[in-house]
């Protein structure tokens, strides 16, 4: 059903553009969307503060997810917007299209109090949720985040009604509604913590240079320029390699002391801020409000390991690209502005980038990640990827190469041998995190269960949290007919 929605899309907007061209309205698609509030109009949320007349507010006991399954149908009102809500393999899937201006798919789709909850990202590529609900005997779309002009947080789109099939376009809006006049949207599960390090970090760099490091980013979130520190030598590894893996933005916002070989004098260190310190707190605000943002976008609140490693890889794969400038302007010159932060902002980046921001994110979400860097034994290539622990167990997650592949799992959860085998990466130059790991003593750090070997071969398709498998097609017969591989990750 979802291919037809997308041909019967394509035809709208077609029959759109040429309505409006063979009637001489103007082509803006800018123009905000605005649909007729009657005094009738109930809003699926109330105002903070106000109830329903003889309607007593509902209580935590009495109010629950909605049922996903009730919302599934397809619904249109009279300006040809509409919403459709499939299930498909026990998981649901939705596409919301607003009428000239945005086309949302391939989200996340999760049930809520007051009804179906949808993540994806709107026509730039920035995260945007929305809110179908229950309005009196119609329905409701509400704008709940988004940082598209045209659609602010707290738009609300009425008039839903189911429909058999989906209506011709007639170029009408809807209208805007002011944020104000609806409650804030709830907050997502996961939150930003500024103060971030992996086992792998104290495994590699010890406890007190991770002790370190918190107190120098309470001090920069404190306005301050000293922190505690032991001495120079833990002064210097702390600054030059914590804020990449710990916290990106940071590098863009401080720097080295200015006398930098006496920079700790007596367990005091000190450093510069390159913006104003009350700037600098901004800014990081800012920075975690956008990572804020992508993790409840990306996630579902009771996600597993194994499904944010899985959910997040796919998303590297759909959202972002490879910069095939930079890596070819390295070869010629000395480049020094890429970073964990670059690719954050730009959405693309080189391998260390990549890498650095796709384990960045999972230690947000509460997964143990870390970076590795190793050399192929064909030409000495340097290349970083992201290596995770799942269960006491390792493995290798190279997120730059499955950029642009459709969602191909060889790259996903390999052994140390199957990272040697996929571009000829020899073990025996992987080092974590950083060189500091190559000069000091640490856990060795091995991947050799093969628990996901069967993904190897194969690409991802969907994923059933109901009965915890991975879903992908597999080509069968002699005649090439497609069938699905389902693969059982219980446990994980």
């Amino acid at each position: 059903m979802k291919t037809n929605l997308k041909q019967i899309l394509i035809f709208l907007c077609a029959a759109a553009l040429l309505f409006a061209a063979c009637t001489g309205e103007p082509q803006h698609a800018a123009d905000p969307i605005q649909t007729e509030i009657t005094e009738e109009t109930v809003l699926p949320a109330q105002t903070a503060g106000t109830e329903p007349a003889d309607t007593a507010a509902p209580t935590a006991e009495t109010r629950g997810p909605v049922d996903l399954d009730e919302f599934v149908g397809v619904y249109a009102n009279e300006n040809t917007d509409f919403v459709v809500i499939e299930e498909i393999e026990n998981s649901h899937i939705m596409q919301v299209v607003l009428y000239r201006l945005i086309g949302l798919d391939g989200g996340t789709v999760s049930a809520s109090e007051e009804g179906v909850v949808f993540c994806s990202v709107d026509p730039e590529g920035n995260p945007m949720t929305v809110t179908f609900c229950r309005d009196g005997d119609r329905y409701a779309l509400r704008v709940d985040k988004s940082t598209w002009e045209y659609l602010t947080p707290g738009t609300v789109v009425t008039g839903f009604e189911r429909v058999e099939s989906l209506p011709s376009p007639t170029g009408e809006y809807g209208e805007q509604i002011d944020a104000e006049e609806l409650p804030e949207a709830p907050k997502g599960h996961y939150t930003f913590n500024p103060k971030v390090c992996s086992v792998f970090m104290e495994e590699v760099f010890g406890h007190d240079m991770c002790e370190t490091w918190f107190n120098l980013v309470d001090a920069v979130l404190k306005g301050e320029d000293t922190f505690a520190c032991k001495d120079q030598y833990t002064y210097d590894w702390m600054m030059g390699q914590f804020p990449e893996h710990c916290l990106p933005i940071l590098k863009e916002l401080i720097d080295y002391a200015w006398d930098r070989e006496h920079s700790v004098k007596d367990g005091v260190a000190s450093f510069t801020y390159l913006v104003p310190p009350e700037e600098a707190k901004a800014r990081i605000e800012e920075f975690g409000t956008q990572i804020e943002d992508m993790l409840n976008v990306v996630f579902e609140d009771d996600y597993s390991d194994f499904e944010k490693c899985l959910t997040l890889y796919i998303y590297f794969s759909d959202h972002y690209t490879y910069d095939w400038d930079t890596y070819a302007k390295m070869n010629d010159e000395y480049v020094d502005y890429t970073s964990c932060y670059r690719f954050f902002e730009t959405g693309i980046g080189i391998c260390h980038e990549i890498s650095s921001a796709y384990s960045y994110l999972l230690l947000q979400a509460g997964v143990q990640a870390t970076t590795m860097s190793g050399n192929r034994s064909l030409d000495q290539m340097g290349h970083q990827w992201s290596y995770v622990r799942l269960n006491g167990k390792e493995y290798h997650i190279d997120p730059t190469y499955v950029l642009g592949t459709g969602g191909a799992l060889r790259y996903f959860l390999m052994t140390d041998a199957k990272r040697e085998e996929e571009d000829f990466y020899d073990p025996a130059t992987f080092y974590a995190v950083s060189h500091y790991s190559r000069e000091n003593p640490h856990p060795a750090y091995v991947a050799d269960d093969e628990t996901f070997s069967p993904l190897w071969d194969l690409t991802f398709e969907s994923l059933d949290r109901k009965t915890h498998t991975v879903v992908c097609p597999i080509e069968v017969g002699e005649y090439g007919e497609w069938s699905h591989f389902t693969f059982d990750y219980t446990g994980y």
